[in-house]
């Protein structure tokens, strides 16, 4: 009987252990998942700063004319 007990106990310790290195082995590719994803992140909001940046001195540089007219109309006005 004691060696049945042995047997049963050694099949269990090498599952934990089989379970433990495929554990061991998903966590190392979540790791390297995680870290391409903030990579991505990162890369992504550094492209969507610089377009809204851009977009902003667009807005900035197309509105102003439209501003100066609007004022000259309304001063000639009065």
């Amino acid at each position: 009987m004691t060696e049945t007990l042995l047997q049963k106990l050694e099949e269990k310790t090498m599952n934990i252990l089989t379970e433990l290195e495929n554990l061991r082995n998903e966590l190392k590719q979540l790791k390297h998942e995680n870290f391409s994803l903030r990579s991505e992140k990162d890369n992504n909001t550094r492209k969507l700063q610089d377009l809204m940046a851009l977009l902003d001195a667009t807005s900035f540089s197309d509105s102003a004319p439209v501003e100066r007219a609007f004022l000259q109309e309304e001063a000639s006005a009065a």
